[in-house]
Formats: C-alpha cells, structure tokens, sequence
C-alpha cells in the first residue's frame, strides 16, 4: 500500500528508576528498571489497540519494500515516518553526477508540492555511498497522500547496489529526527529522536527491513492541537517482504498518555510475528503488552482480533473476546 501509514497517538518518556550503589568503592553502572502500569480486564483494548499502533507507527512500511501489498478499507487513519525518510533521501540524490559538497543546499521539488532542501557531504549525487551524510528539510512537501515538513539528518553506511534507486541492495541509514512531520486526513505526527533503518533488498518482492532506537518522541496533532504524545524505548522492529507475504515483529517499551487510559507505562513484544498477504492487515501473528502483573495478548484472526487478558504473573487467561478490526482501532 504506496501510503499506508499508523496514526501515533501515546506520548510522555518512560518512568525509570535507578538502583543506587554499595559502599567500599565505585559503584557499578545501575541497571534502570521500568515501572510498568497495571492492565485491567476494563482498558485491556484500550491497552491493546494502543500497543499496536506503537508497533505500526514503524512497523507497516512495506509500501516501500513492496508494490504488491495492496490497501484495505478498515484501518485506522494513520501517519507512518520509515517510507517518507526513505523517500526523502531518495529524492535528495541529485541527477548531475557530481559531488555534493557540504554547505551546499540543493533544492528538489516534491511530486505534489513543496520541496526539500539538503545540505550534503557525499561521493556523487546521484548513488550512495559509505559515509555520506544529509541533513533533509521539508517544506510543505506532498507525496503520495501525506504532506512533510521539519527536519532530520543522516549517516549512510554498510551500501551495496542502489537499493533507494533501483529496489536492490543494501543500505544503513542512522537517521536523527528534529520535529519532522508527516500530516495525513487522520492527522499530524511530529517526531523527534533517533532511529537506525536497515535495508537488505534481492528484489521488490524479497526485502529486509530492520528499524531500531533508543529514543523516538512522537506526539499527534489533530486540527492544529495536540491530542497525544508518546515515547518508544529500546525499540526493534522487523519486517520482511517475500513474494505478497509481509512479516513483522516488535519489541519494544511504551509510555504516554490518553483519555482512556490516562498515563502508562507498558512493555510490547511480538510472540509470533504478524503475517499479511493481500491486505496491510495481518492474519495471523500474536503480540503480547505486559504491565504491572498483568498483561494482554493481541491475537490477529479472521476479519479481525482475540483479545487475551491475564490478571496475574502466570499468564494464565482470565478474559478473553473477539473484535473486528474496526472496533478493535475504535478503543484507541
């Protein structure tokens, strides 16, 4: 699906906690530990649809790996940040074949409107190389359904092939994000923090994708206010593409803030990865969001999701229920 994007919507940094040092001594380097929110059988979807979402703000991106994942009419509005980085390096390589020299801006129109500019340091303008660097600002910039605007620079490393050009090869890209935005008709979502992107492509239909972080700020704006914000810590992501087969698994830790479920804090993890075909949906695959001694297993199924909730450390289930996929997007 050439636009298909996540709506962000949880935000605040997550509460950790220090353990403090021994007498007689330097102390060893303290370990922070995650004070995790407690799940109810009440907000469990709320939970779970949030959870989610965190995981498909990075994770859907396989428009960009693949044209053949087609869209599919119940999702929620959505913004993701992968495809449009992506597509923004690709059209900052310029056509002349020369070097690009830092202090250099270059400006390059958008395919709908806008532009972006770039300040350079690289090889040649037109195919990466190891050690080229960009710092990329858009400007009202439309394409392929979202409109961008803020900043963000990066690091190229670990290149083989063209993969950005051509769909074949490899590429790393260590992206640092400064209040860069991607606005769809479900909204805005504003991101800042740091993300390394890996690319491993044989062909358009047989791809890697690997996304991970310490840190990534996002907050969500809906007619010019801000409605959510959330952070994503010690985030992973993968996502392969072979034939119109897409697979993706998360594991990460979550905390923000909502109407529905006020502040928290959880840890999410994909116990078996998600798998789609003919939709951007999945149709199989588990993800578990673990609080304070409890939890909550999103179980994608026909047409829609199991929710499985558990009040103890056992994870024995003490609830579960099964939703369509617009009632489960309609928790969040």
């Amino acid at each position: 699906m050439k636009s298909s994007h996540i709506l962000a919507i949880i935000g605040c940094a997550l509460a950790l906690s220090a353990c403090g040092g021994g007498g007689g001594g330097t102390a060893a380097p303290s370990t922070p530990a995650v004070t995790l929110s407690a799940i109810t059988s009440t907000n469990a979807p709320k939970a779970a649809a949030n959870a989610f979402t965190a995981s498909d703000l990075i994770g859907r991106e396989s428009a960009w790996l693949s044209g053949a994942v087609t869209g599919v009419s119940i999702t929620p509005a959505n913004v993701g940040v992968v495809s449009p980085v992506l597509d923004l390096l690709k059209g900052a390589y310029g056509t002349d074949g020369g070097n690009l020299l830092a202090g250099v801006t270059r400006s390059v129109n958008c395919t709908d409107g806008g532009t972006i500019s770039s300040d350079a340091t690289a090889r040649n303008s037109t195919t990466m190389s190891d050690g080229d660097q960009f710092t990329i600002t858009a400007n009202n910039c439309v394409a392929k359904g979202t409109t961008e605007n803020g900043s963000f620079s990066v690091k190229v490393s670990g290149v083989s092939g063209n993969v950005l050009h051509s769909g074949v090869g490899t590429a790393t890209f260590d992206v640092l994000f400064n209040n860069f935005s991607v606005a769809s008709s479900g909204g805005n979502t504003v991101v800042s923090g740091d993300m390394k992107i890996s690319l491993n492509a044989t062909s358009s239909t047989d791809s890697l994708l690997t996304v991970s972080g310490a840190s990534l700020l996002v907050s969500v704006q809906r007619s010019g206010a801000t409605v959510a914000s959330r952070a994503l810590t010690s985030y992973s992501v993968s996502l392969s593409v072979h034939g119109t087969a897409v697979t993706t698994a998360a594991n990460l830790s979550i905390s923000g803030k909502t109407d529905g479920l006020g502040q928290y804090t959880y840890t999410v993890k994909n116990l078996q990865p998600f798998v789609s075909t003919a939709t951007d949906l999945p149709t199989s695959g588990a993800l578990v969001v673990t609080g304070a001694d409890s939890s909550v297993i999103v179980n994608a199924i026909a047409n829609g999701v199991r929710l499985d909730y558990s009040d103890n450390t056992s994870g024995v289930v003490t609830k579960s229920n099964s939703v369509s996929w617009s009632d489960f997007f309609s928790n969040y």
